[in-house]
């Protein structure tokens, strides 16, 4: 499973940006400049609803690009 291009698309729908705009390290500030709190739970409830499961706060606190994402999807979609 492609977990880079799962973050990718997540990134593209809850940010409004297209998905071949955005890379590995792409961050989401620089994707989309005053992300707020509202958006990032947006990127919270996505995440949660594909890998049906609870992330822990924890691991949303070092969430900065979408390899990141890429990472929590991989940790919690194979569990």
């Amino acid at each position: 499973m492609d977990y880079l291009q799962q973050s990718k698309t997540i990134l593209s729908g809850c940010l409004s940006v297209p998905v071949d705009r955005i890379e590995a390290d792409s961050t989401l500030e620089g994707l989309k400049p005053g992300l707020d709190s509202v958006t990032f739970a947006s990127i919270m409830m996505e995440v949660e609803r594909r890998v049906k499961k609870e992330v822990p706060a924890a691991e949303w606190l070092d969430l900065e690009t979408a390899a990141d994402l890429a990472r929590i999807l991989e940790r919690h979609g194979r569990e």
